[in-house]
């Protein structure tokens, strides 16, 4: 009997312990998780992964962008990555890469609240891609799917 209560507490003790150090390590994770990236003249190229998820509607942000394009699809209410700019670019493409899904991305730029859309970057790709000047400041970046639902792992580049 003393050895079976013994193990039971001894149990119970660690179980205890493990869940009050899960719990914070958990909390943090949510709280990242959008990944941030400071990018300056001359960096090249830089990737980011992630996963299209969520049932809100990228029109929500913005029906369409800042040249007249439909901003379609679907992501979650929160930004995928935010990207702070050092200094103005002259040409930044931001492509997604899932492998052969159909994938949307919507950028919402700094202060002026400047919105780019793409559904698919060509006829023979329905990822998403936006090549354009984008000025100094601080962009939140919502990879979606086209589908409602959809869920696709890709990898996100930014190329100067």
């Amino acid at each position: 009997m003393f050895k079976s209560t013994t193990l039971r507490s001894i149990t119970q003790s660690t179980a205890f312990k493990l869940t009050s150090i899960a719990l914070p390590l958990v909390l943090a994770t949510a709280a990242q998780a959008a990944s941030e990236m400071r990018l300056a003249l001359g960096f090249s190229s830089t990737q980011a992964t992630g996963e299209t998820v969520g049932s809100y509607g990228l029109a929500n942000i913005a029906s369409r962008d800042s040249n007249g394009e439909f901003c379609l699809g679907y992501a979650d209410r929160t930004p995928d990555h935010v990207v702070t700019l050092e200094q103005d670019f002259s040409q930044l493409t931001i492509a997604v890469n899932s492998g052969g899904a159909d994938t949307t991305l919507l950028i919402q730029g700094p202060n002026d609240g400047t919105i780019r859309c793409n559904d698919n970057a060509s006829r023979r790709s329905q990822d998403a891609e936006i090549t354009d000047v984008f000025a100094k400041g601080t962009y939140r970046f919502w990879v979606g799917s086209f589908a409602q639902e959809g869920r696709h792992r890709y990898n996100l580049t930014i190329t100067e």
